[in-house]
């Protein structure tokens, strides 16, 4: 008896490390939310000009994940913001790197919510007039370094837990309206957990859907459906949750994803809380749902890759908003590799005679991040600095009569480079440089895609038709380099292609669910 005691001893000791490995994690949170006033109005970013802000309805945050594994220190921080430029990203590293005791890298991913404060600049008064409170964002900036501090001091060892999701029924979430409709179902869902009290550290979720259920009617500060994934991931599991969007571009619940209300049976209008409760929630329980069939993992080591790429701008409505300060000199221009701060006059459509900005290129940065076992990766986190259409991440990529160039190569789909279950793709992360849009389906001047009556939307958001293929092909360059000694540790034979197909039963949405694409 004495010796069965012992041994179940050493198992209730030996189990968590086991699981564990070397991994190290702590997080932490801030709140964000600007305060309003009559005398400096907030401009709401992602519907247009002059949206001021009236009220909050839920506060913003900045959420922080701190892992550690044989001497590699990450941060990931999530902020609720429509977006940060890059040079944002460089202050808070600065920041950070003052504060934190020991070296740690850095990535600041946006949430991109459409009923945030502007911290990108286009959503001011009117065309060409800023609507960034730098004040504010010096303020958030210096928030976002503390709080990262903070997750680094509370670090202590995890336990880790890697989940998704890939059943087809996940795509009646996401609407799109652009061929081709492709989109990007996949649930990706981490969890630490303490061994010794079997709390929960942190979740992460990474799903795929504009943050826009409001719509551009609502004037309150929200983090939209994202607070409500993370409200009931709080409330059910403990710890910090924190959301990190995917490849968000084309993708949006408005128009095209039909909830409907289990107490009352309708159907949540577009632009309700309501709808933006329902979102949120049944996303939340999906990545419950998901980590009932996690995987605990043996992590004992991080690989951290980093490298800038210069982007060609095309973009003349960029170029006149540099000009005219809309981004505060915080999207700097550079020519062969050297800043060109140099200006000209150009005609910008609806803009007219204006001064332009002349520079070649911006400047942004991709991260490839592995969670290794043995030196295999068990799990990859990608960023990706802006709003990659789905079809550059799963594939799918169309031609179509009336796209300006109809015979570009295609640019290669970036899950099919990466080696483990769980690739994370983090978008926005560490900038916001617009729509990355496939060559061949770029459509600046009619004939539109098949035939359309007026223009699809996007191309006005982007730098322009090249910069997919330029940021793919240095992620993949980056991938290739860290990964021609590696291996991958494929946790699920059975998912090692992303396509719409599972080998889960059909579960039933806790809320009745329709959908259909235009």
């Amino acid at each position: 008896m004495r010796r069965l005691l012992i041994i179940l001893v050493l198992l209730i000791v030996t189990v968590p490390e086991l699981w564990g490995g070397n991994i190290e994690a702590g997080a932490a949170q801030s709140v964000i939310t600007p305060r309003l006033s009559l005398l400096h109005p907030v401009y709401l970013a992602g519907f247009g000009h002059n949206r001021i802000a009236t009220g909050v309805h839920d506060d913003l945050y900045v959420r922080c994940l701190a892992l550690e594994g044989a001497r590699q220190r990450l941060v990931l921080c999530s902020v609720d913001l429509i977006g940060l430029f890059y040079e944002d990203v460089l202050a808070i590293r600065r920041d950070f790197e003052q504060l934190v005791p020991s070296p740690a890298f850095l990535i600041v991913s946006a949430t991109h919510t459409h009923a945030g404060p502007d911290t990108l600049g286009p959503y001011g008064p009117k065309p060409l007039q800023t609507g960034t409170d730098l004040r504010y964002l010096a303020w958030v900036e210096h928030r976002v370094a503390t709080t990262a501090v903070e997750a680094v001091s509370h670090l202590q060892p995890a336990r880790l837990e890697l989940a998704r999701d890939d059943h087809p029924l996940l795509g009646l979430l996401q609407g799109e309206d652009r061929p081709p409709i492709v989109k990007d179902p996949f649930l990706f869902v981490m969890r630490l957990v303490a061994p010794s009290t079997g709390q929960t550290i942190a979740t992460v979720v990474n799903w795929s859907d504009h943050p826009e259920v409001l719509s551009r009617k609502n004037t309150e500060i929200t983090s939209d459906y994202p607070h409500w994934v993370r409200e009931y991931l709080q409330n059910r599991l403990g710890g910090t949750a924190l959301f990190f969007s995917g490849s968000i571009g084309k993708v949006s619940p408005l128009g095209r994803v039909w909830l409907v209300d289990p107490d009352t049976g309708k159907i949540a209008e577009d632009g309700t809380w309501l709808k933006a409760q329902l979102l949120g929630t049944e996303i939340g329980r999906l990545a419950e749902r998901a980590l009932i069939r996690a995987k605990p993992v043996h992590i004992d080591s991080l690989s951290i890759q980093h490298q800038t790429v210069f982007v060609a701008l095309h973009n003349p409505i960029f170029r006149a908003a540099i000009a005219a300060g809309v981004f505060a000199k915080r999207r700097p221009l550079y020519t062969n590799g050297k800043l060109d701060p140099g200006t000209e006059m150009c005609d910008v459509a609806g803009l007219g005679h204006v001064p332009c900005a002349i520079g070649s290129d911006i400047q942004t940065e991709i991260d490839y991040i592995q969670l290794r076992s043995a030196g295999a990766a068990v799990a990859e986190l990608v960023t990706v600095p802006g709003e990659i259409y789905p079809e550059l991440v799963n594939g799918g990529i169309a031609r179509y009569a009336g796209a300006d160039f109809p015979s570009a190569p295609f640019e290669p789909a970036l899950r099919e480079h990466l080696h483990s279950t769980y690739p994370f793709i983090l978008g926005l992360g560490n900038d916001e440089i617009g729509y990355l849009i496939p060559k061949a389906e770029w459509d600046e001047n009619p004939p539109w895609l098949q035939n359309a009556p007026a223009a699809w939307y996007g191309e006005v958001n982007s730098v322009g038709p090249d910069a997919a293929g330029q940021v793919l092909r240095a992620l993949l360059a980056l991938i290739n380099h860290e990964c021609r000694s590696c291996s991958s540790l494929n946790l699920d034979a059975n998912r090692t292609r992303y396509v719409a197909t599972t080998q889960l039963p059909v579960v039933r949405f806790s809320f009745a669910l329709l959908s259909r694409t235009r």
